[in-house]
């Protein structure tokens, strides 16, 4: 009996083994770093300014409500931290990624998240005696990418300054894979960070809905700082619509089904309902590669769902003569017809649509910009973080927006990537996206579902969206993209350990 106890008796984490003197240690470090910061505040006088009673008062807030989390879901504080930023990025969505625990201190929530995540990332690798990646080619195309783009910005940091590390964080955010990596070998972790990503994608609805009802309370009262907490990027957030679709359908298990797939279903209908193309066609690609890897369940449901709310729509605008299905049927016929119309040429009369053929002209106009200046620039690098991909595509779309155009990526991740690092950095980028192709392509074959097929599904999904918008170059799109390739190739890795234990075993 003492035996089979001890043979079941759980390992021992590797902060359970840390002596009490590496703590102590650590806590003194944590301690020293605090008091450099107050010193540094007291020799600026500054101490009892609004700024710094703002970082005290919201680092209490955030340890308060960490350790709420770490005592509910009895999780490790990095993992609890994690989650609760997935939320506030799909959830809060532009509000939540301007938030700052001080106007002085220009620490956005990703970045926090990044820090604290990624020293406890680091660090826990070092006590494990492991390396914190794993030897596979995923791991090491997206080590590879951290390093080519570094390497870019060295050359370009001294001539564009800030405005390079901010273009730069298109290839940092890239850590959030080998964090979430790590994260996934625990299963209470992965139900954690996959129920944070499922319940905000499934109340995003309502919160879009109530944002498009009541717009004044959302843009000036709820507000931090004078900033929006919740302000909605329309293509991001019909994106996360539809991924929390797969989300529910592929987790859903047992008599569960029975209200989760028409949940489910809902979602992908509001997401074609809306005026996003981007986060439909990426819905759409994701259904076709799941056709292709013979999975007919999730196609074949939502194609049905959309069928009949497609002849409800036509019996009440033909046969009932109702204005809203009327309105809302044109504005279907119209977004399908945008989609093929390339050059943006034709005319569209709904009021949802009549900008969509100028948006494709728009970003036609962009992307050939950006290739015919980055190959007469320099091809093989690239123009730099901080270079202005821009500055052509405005003289010749439209002069008159030469000092009110801001946005810097040209809505495309790829046209990013080439005219950012060239094609050295797109050869990385590319090879990156087909390994995590081949990995997708196994986790639909071996897994019937569950989380790895769900997290491969929000992935693509993101991946499409970013080749019409600009989703990846920034944290809203880029955290959550990294932390579900984390978690999927994570799972998949962790599946394979144990079966192999279980082979030794045998």
């Amino acid at each position: 009996m003492v035996a089979c106890g001890i043979a079941k008796r759980r390992p021992a984490a590797w902060h359970e083994r840390v002596s009490p003197q590496v703590r102590q240690a650590l806590i003194f470090a944590a301690c020293g770093l605090i008091a450099v910061v107050v010193g540094w505040q007291l020799a600026d006088g500054k101490v009892f300014s609004f700024d710094f009673v703002g970082l005290v008062a919201a680092g209490a807030l955030v340890m308060s409500a960490g350790a709420v989390l770490v005592r509910l879901f009895k999780l490790p504080a990095d993992v609890a931290l994690l989650g609760a930023v997935i939320f506030g990025y799909i959830f809060g969505n532009r509000g939540f990624a301007q938030l700052m625990v001080a106007p002085s201190l220009p620490i956005l929530p990703a970045e926090g998240a990044l820090l604290v995540a990624g020293g406890w990332w680091i660090v826990a690798s070092a006590f494990e005696r492991r390396l914190p990646w794993e030897r596979d080619w995923l791991n090491r195309l997206v080590l590879l990418w951290l390093v080519a783009g570094t390497a870019r910005l060295l050359f370009d940091v001294r001539s564009f300054g800030f405005l390079a590390i901010r273009d730069f964080a298109m290839v940092y955010y890239a850590v959030f894979f080998f964090i979430a990596q790590r994260m996934a070998r625990s299963e209470p972790a992965v139900r954690y960070l996959g129920g944070c990503f499922l319940v905000a994608c499934a109340l995003l609805p309502i919160g879009i809905e109530l944002y498009g009802l009541y717009p004044r309370f959302f843009l000036i009262d709820l507000t931090v700082q004078g900033a929006p907490l919740i302000y909605y990027k329309g293509d991001l957030a019909f994106t996360f619509v539809a991924i929390g679709s797969f989300l529910i359908f592929f987790t859903a298990r047992g008599r569960n089904r029975f209200w989760a797939w028409p949940l489910a279903a809902a979602l992908f209908l509001f997401v074609g309902a809306g005026d996003n193309r981007a986060s439909l066609f990426g819905a759409l690609v994701v259904m076709g590669a799941l056709l292709a890897a013979s999975r007919w369940t999730y196609p074949a449901v939502h194609a049905a769902t959309g069928a009949f709310a497609l002849a409800a729509m036509i019996l009440l605008s033909v046969g009932f003569q109702n204005q809203w299905a009327s309105t809302r049927l044109h504005g279907v016929v119209d977004r399908v017809r945008s989609v093929a119309d390339v050059s943006g040429i034709a005319s569209y009369s709904s009021e949802e649509t009549m900008t969509k053929g100028d948006n494709n002209r728009f970003r036609l106009v962009w992307w050939r910009n950006v290739v015919v200046d980055t190959w007469q620039g320099n091809p093989w690098l690239g123009l730099g973080f901080g270079a202005d991909l821009a500055k052509s595509f405005v003289q010749e779309y439209s002069p008159d927006l030469d000092e009110e155009f801001t946005t810097r990526s040209p809505h495309n991740i790829f046209l990013s990537v080439f005219g950012r690092m060239g094609l050295a950095g797109l050869a990385v980028w590319v090879a990156l996206l087909g390994t995590a192709a081949v990995d997708t392509w196994r986790a639909f074959r071996r897994f019937e579902s569950g989380w790895p097929v769900a997290f491969w599904c929000g992935f693509w999904v993101i991946l499409v969206s970013a080749c019409f918008g600009v989703v990846l170059e920034g944290p809203m799109g880029a955290v959550p993209f990294w932390t579900l390739l984390g978690l999927a190739h994570g799972i998949g890795q962790r599946k394979d350990e144990e079966a192999k234990a279980e082979l030794a075993r045998v």
